[in-house]
């Protein structure tokens, strides 16, 4: 008799965990669509966009796709028991069912088959509440859960979501909560897989610092300064023939000296970016100006007056163009042409390092010939990082020098101030000693060893061991290993760029490009500008965008 019960018990679970894996499998599209719009909202979040919540169609079909399983179940449990073997326990309710058929077909005491049915129930919704925590945390994220995976806004949903669970779970069939561990078992593995979204052609973005806070999707994408407090940023758009932008406050101007604003791309501490077109023109630019509030804080104004000289003196094929700058109703602005793309840390975190040799050796010469240019002016770029390396169709493109500073130390961000993203510090920065060029080959060879890699050659746990490992113990041999798998030429040159002394180091960018562009084993030519330019273009070619 116990053999029998045993074997239709079994044979009820599988019914039911088969049916519902096969349901879950056929509407899986819907499950995906649904996962991919919580990681579109999660972005939105950390990015600090706002706005009305839609809800996306494969969303909505997998809220009715769940709610038709469970009513299907509910109504065919109880049809079933007593007709079919196996059924009766699963139609009982999960926590306070009355386990009359485990006690009379397994030959046991009520008492201790309601232990048992109580003990079982509680396991499962358990495990069902489990599996619902890891899948929400997997999707709010953002590909790094241990960094904080959720405001807290977010979070009290989550658990008001969880305790809604639980007060259904506690009153559902045993085969309903059965059936919505196996969903949620499929929703859990689909949600630590990465899938980012197919990338669009590549459409206007705009180039132009701005402090916000990093987003992990772009729509708006306006990274921020890390570490160190400085401003940095990239604005990117993402939506063509028309620029995906966010519409104007009521307070906000409709034009700034004879640009017409036509939405905002981004927003951060010190200003808003700017989606704007000069009127008359058809020809669209990126837009900066800093908030009304900030018009008397004299640090920042110099700041923004900085950027605007540096930029305007900075000017190649690898760094963002300034088109105009100046002062309106006393108000600073400055208008940068649009580049298509992302940065270079959005790239890596939806598609992963770049695992082209030639697309890496492009990456690489093209930083190079912008530092070039930036040195040749007399300047330290000191703050370059992926977030300010711009992926565009035609190349890497250099941005932000919203806290470079003259060589010769006439002028400093503050006394005392420590520009620069830690991870991408040289040694000599952490001292007293003058900060020049040697520290942006540094921070070069960090982002090429990052781009090959995935993370900084000196990333660590706590900001303790970052330092230790940049002035003591030296990079993280896995990580030189990925450019040496790829390249041991280049590899060589960035070995070189990470020494510890800046005199042992290729003195500037101009260095970089003679070595990276001198064939083995002869002396270094001038490098012919054409050519190089060639070269990164063939490389470039190779990474798909």
């Amino acid at each position: 008799m116990a053999e029998y019960a045993d074997t239709a018990l079994s044979l009820g679970v599988l019914a039911v965990a088969g049916s519902a894996l096969l349901v879950r499998l056929v509407s899986l599209p819907l499950l995906l669509g649904a996962q991919q719009a919580v990681r579109e909202r999660a972005a939105a979040v950390r990015e600090g966009r706002t706005g009305p919540v839609r809800r996306s169609a494969a969303a909505v079909g997998e809220t009715v796709a769940q709610l038709v399983g469970g009513v299907l179940l509910v109504v065919l449990l109880p049809a079933l028991r007593g007709s079919v073997p196996g059924f009766d326990l699963l139609a009982e309710p999960l926590l306070w069912g009355q386990p009359y058929a485990l006690a009379i077909e397994f030959r046991l005491p009520l008492d201790t088959a309601r232990t048992l049915f109580l003990a079982g129930g509680s396991c499962l919704l358990a495990l069902w509440l489990l599996l619902s925590f890891l899948t929400q945390r997997n999707l709010h994220a953002g590909g790094d859960p241990a960094a904080g995976w959720a405001p807290p806004a977010v979070r009290v949903r989550v658990v008001a979501l969880l305790a809604a669970g639980l007060l259904v779970g506690a009153v559902a069939p045993v085969g309903l909560a059965l059936g919505a561990l196996v969903c949620r078992l499929v929703a859990l593995v689909s949600s630590t897989r990465a899938r980012p979204r197919p990338q669009p052609r590549p459409t206007p973005s705009a180039a132009a610092p701005t402090p916000s806070a990093p987003p992990a999707h772009p729509v708006a994408y306006v990274p921020t300064q890390a570490d160190a407090g400085a401003d940095a940023g990239v604005a990117v758009v993402t939506e063509a023939p028309q620029i995906a932008c966010r519409p104007l406050h009521p307070d906000e101007p409709r034009s700034i000296a004879g640009y017409r604003l036509l939405g905002r791309i981004g927003a951060g501490g010190m200003g808003t970016v700017y989606l704007a077109r000069r009127e008359g023109a058809a020809t669209q630019v990126a837009l900066k100006t800093i908030h009304p509030e900030l018009l008397d804080h004299a640090e920042l104004l110099l700041r923004f007056e900085r950027e605007v000289e540096v930029l305007s003196m900075v000017s190649g094929a690898y760094t963002a163009r300034v088109l105009d700058a100046g002062v309106d109703a006393g108000r600073p602005y400055l208008a940068m042409e649009l580049l298509d793309g992302r940065p270079l840390d959005v790239h890596l975190r939806e598609q992963g390092p770049i695992g082209s040799p030639q697309a890496l050796r492009a990456l690489a010469l093209a930083l190079a010939v912008a530092l070039s240019g930036v040195h040749r002016l007399g300047l330290v770029h000191r703050d370059l990082k992926p977030a300010n390396i711009m992926l565009t169709t035609a190349g890497p493109h250099l941005l932000d020098f919203g806290i470079a500073a003259l060589v010769d130390g006439t002028r400093l961000t503050r006394a005392g101030g420590g520009p620069g993203t830690l991870t991408y510090m040289a040694p000599e920065q952490f001292g007293d000693e003058r900060v020049g060029t040697a520290a942006d080959v540094w921070a070069w060879a960090c982002c090429v060893v990052c781009a090959a890699h995935g993370t900084s050659p000196f990333s660590a746990t706590s900001t303790g061991a970052v330092i230790r490992r940049i002035v003591d113990t030296g990079p993280e041999p896995a990580a030189l290993a990925a450019v040496r798998a790829l390249d041991p030429v280049l590899a060589a040159t960035v070995e070189r760029a990470l020494t510890a002394d800046p005199a042992a180091r290729p003195a500037d960018g101009a260095a970089l490009v003679e070595l990276l562009t001198a064939r083995q084993g002869t002396q270094p030519p001038l490098p012919d500008p054409r050519a190089v330019r060639d070269q990164i273009t063939r490389g470039w070619r190779t990474l798909a965008l």
